[in-house]
């Protein structure tokens, strides 16, 4: 199993766990403890992303065809 399914499991789980406390099935503190369970999944779900590439300090120069401006 991918780690992104793991995250997926945990988020999925807890939100469960989170709505059973608010209809009485399960103890509030089962609700807080799916909190954390959620919380712990999306961290996790964040920390995957790949990093962003660095942007170029200087856009690059435009094509020939661009830079001349005498086809009038």
């Amino acid at each position: 199993m991918e780690r992104n399914q793991i995250a997926w499991w945990l988020w999925a789980i807890g939100t469960i766990l989170i709505v059973m406390s608010w209809f009485g099935v399960v103890s509030y503190n089962v609700g807080w403890f799916g909190f954390a369970v959620a919380l712990v999944g999306s961290v996790i779900s964040w920390g995957l992303r790949p990093p962003r590439a660095e942007q170029p300090a200087e856009p690059p120069d435009p094509p020939e065809f661009e830079k001349k401006d005498d086809w009038r």
